[in-house]
């Protein structure tokens, strides 16, 4: 479902428009199994950002089963049907495809069919391998309004989730990301935490970018390797 157009209503010599879309999505992907592990990182976000930024409209679904799940998509859009500004899915991963729910994995496009109709401009993966480019070259290939993607290429702890929520915090405080600042708290977490967490940007997956993106998926396992490597 594509993100409806703006319509103005004249009324009295004036005009209005649509409410703005909400500011987050958070989908804790097979919740129950997350929670049991201490990995609900997405409602202890929600929690956090709540209590800093109270105007903010966040939104939070634990998915358990796909029937759960598009019933509180549909609530979600229900109460903010011009959708989310940005996702974050927190879940368990690889290169192939996301334990969604409880009861599969589901492919990469799969998932973009699924989180299309919040029309979102930022996504973010905390998620294994999630951060590789064939996985967002899916994502991209199925999100017509998604912009930017972040996520690991690698095996991810919740050590490894700073400077994702970094990110996050300081898009939602000042409704933009500084690529400068973006660099540092990635930069940052991989000295620190041996954490890879790459930017996609939809211009580097256009025709004949394929090298580029396949160039930097090689440079990321090299990063991963030295970084075990000293550990």
């Amino acid at each position: 479902m594509q993100e409806p157009r703006k319509r103005k209503v004249v009324a009295k010599g004036k005009s209005t428009r649509l409410p703005v879309r909400a500011h987050l999505l958070i989908v804790e992907c097979d919740a129950e199994h997350l929670a049991k592990h201490g990995m609900d990182l997405g409602s202890k976000f929600a929690e956090y950002v709540r209590g800093q930024m109270p105007q903010k409209q966040i939104v939070v679904v634990r998915a358990n089963s796909e029937g759960e799940m598009g019933r509180d998509f549909a609530n979600a859009l229900q109460e903010h049907s011009r959708g989310f500004r940005t996702v974050l899915i927190v879940g368990h991963s690889n290169e192939h495809g996301l334990k969604l729910t409880g009861e599969a994995m589901r492919s990469w496009p799969t998932v973009g069919r699924w989180l299309k109709v919040f029309a979102p401009d930022y996504l973010f993966l905390t998620a294994c391998n999630a951060g590789k480019s064939e996985v967002v070259r899916s994502l991209f290939g199925e999100i017509n309004s998604l912009r930017e993607v972040y996520g690991s290429p690698a095996l991810m702890n919740r050590a490894h989730t700073v400077p994702i929520g970094a990110i996050l915090l300081s898009l939602l405080k000042t409704g933009r990301i500084n690529a400068e600042d973006s660099s540092i708290y990635r930069l940052f977490g991989y000295v620190a935490t041996g954490s890879q967490v790459c930017r996609w940007r939809k211009a580097e997956f256009g025709p004949g970018e394929e090298l580029n993106s396949a160039l930097w998926d090689c440079i990321g396992n090299i990063a991963n390797g030295l970084s075990e490597s000293m550990r």
